[in-house]
């Protein structure tokens, strides 16, 4: 409802604070603005002395006239704030926000200023992090977190209104260099899981054991979609059901939105094509999986599907080209928490549990799980696509790397062979 003043209005839509406000504005009145907020309870909105509050059936409704310019401004100021929240991705913001915090109790506890975090303090700070020790009497700190440390205390400066020349500062910088060298550390990666890893994780699985083969459907899914779109886990884990459609030529199309790198939501579409054999089939493994999301309400029918497809996976058929499961609401995760009844819950399965999932099924295959993780599907499948003869540029179409150093980087350490004299020399 819009409190009438006549004329034709301009409208422009925003949310604040879980609010829908709409404000508008009327040529013909250009000193008066009209604000309507929708919500879920009934509020007053008071502004320039005027209020109603009118309920309805759906929400209440408040409407005021605001001819006061300091509440504008004011709106504005909190919508503002809101925006700024996403001026940097939530888990970066939880880290930057972690270690001001912890710097501002030390600079609490020796009686220092922590803003603006000035060189001298900084320096020794890094310091101080450099000498901890943890309880086996290990640096509890690794270089590369400690230059974390200084990054969030730049962003703290930064934001504050004090300049980005924190890091950049001689003192600071050559701390920083100092440990790294003093540390000589070697970047924790993750060993990659290959296609015949892949094949023998499947296998692992008990498809053909009610409930276990809840679980190894859902699993087998994300294992190969993570491998072949080379996504990282927080990706797969926040795909909803209408983001991956069936392509009757190609395959699947995995749209993506906003992810780590790419922050302003642009969007990706990653292609998977049909598999050549049906246990790493991924459109298979996808309908396999939705047709128990499907069924999930019918506990014979999930049960039957589960008894019905064969242990052994030499037996698998292709299911790639059959009726794809309809569900009522595709806006629901992809990917579900299953509880040891096998029953599939509403609640999308976490970065964590996909990781604890992956982990479950590298001991059940004789991997030794500490080697691994989520990263080694997407580091194997830049090292197989090399292996197999793929270019970097073809490679960086579906990792999305901005570079090709990310991809030399996984040759220099899984594929050495390729592209090296040494098999020039004929031994």
């Amino acid at each position: 409802m819009w409190l009438s003043t006549g004329g034709l209005f301009r409208v422009v839509l925003w949310s604040l604070d879980g609010l829908v406000v709409r404000r508008a504005w009327s040529p013909q009145r250009p000193g008066m603005t009209i604000l309507r907020i929708d919500c879920q309870a009934g509020i007053s909105l008071h502004t320039g002395g005027v209020s109603t509050a009118i309920s309805t059936q759906f929400a209440a409704v408040s409407i005021g006239v605001l001819a006061d310019a300091a509440a504008e401004l004011e709106l504005l100021d909190r919508y503002a704030d809101d925006l700024d929240e996403h001026a940097l991705a939530a888990s970066t913001r939880r880290y930057y926000d972690a270690d001001f915090r912890q710097y501002e109790l030390r600079c609490a506890r020796l009686g220092r200023t922590a803003l603006p975090c000035g060189p001298t303090d900084v320096r020794l700070y890094l310091t101080d992090l450099s000498l901890r020790l943890d309880q086996d009497g290990v640096p509890a700190y690794r270089a590369s977190s400690i230059e974390r440390h200084l990054a969030s205390l730049s962003y703290a400066n930064y934001a504050r209104g004090y300049g980005r020349r924190l890091a950049r500062d001689p003192a600071v910088a050559r701390m920083l260099q100092a440990i790294k060298n003093a540390r000589q550390e070697k970047t924790q990666r993750k060993r990659p899981l290959l296609l015949d890893d892949l094949r023998r994780l499947v296998t692992s699985c008990e498809h053909d054991r009610w409930p276990l083969g809840v679980t190894a459907a859902r699993d087998t899914f994300a294992f190969l979609l993570a491998f072949a779109t080379a996504m990282r886990r927080e990706e797969i884990t926040g795909l909803r059901v209408h983001q991956v459609t069936s392509v009757p030529l190609d395959g699947l199309w995995v749209r993506l939105g906003r992810t780590k790198t790419d922050q302003q939501g642009a969007g990706a579409v990653l292609p998977v094509p049909y598999g050549q054999h049906p246990v790493t089939c991924v459109p298979c493994a996808r309908i396999r999986w939705l047709r128990l999301v499907a069924a999930r309400a019918d506990r014979p029918t999930m049960m039957r599907l589960v008894r019905q497809t064969p242990g052994d996976v030499t037996h698998w058929q292709h299911v790639c080209r059959g009726e794809i499961p309809a569900l009522a609401d595709e806006s629901v995760p992809l990917l579900r928490s299953v509880t040891k009844a096998g029953a599939v819950s509403d609640a999308g399965l976490s970065t964590s549990g996909l990781n604890q999932a992956l982990k479950r099924r590298l001991v059940a295959a004789g991997y030794d799980p500490r080697a691994y993780g989520m990263h080694s599907l997407r580091a194997g499948m830049v090292t197989q696509a090399r292996r197999n003869g793929a270019d970097t540029r073809a490679v960086r179409r579906q990792t999305r790397h901005s570079s090709d150093a990310m991809v030399d980087l996984y040759d220099r350490e899984w594929n050495p062979l390729d592209g090296n004299a040494v098999q020039q020399l004929g031994l």
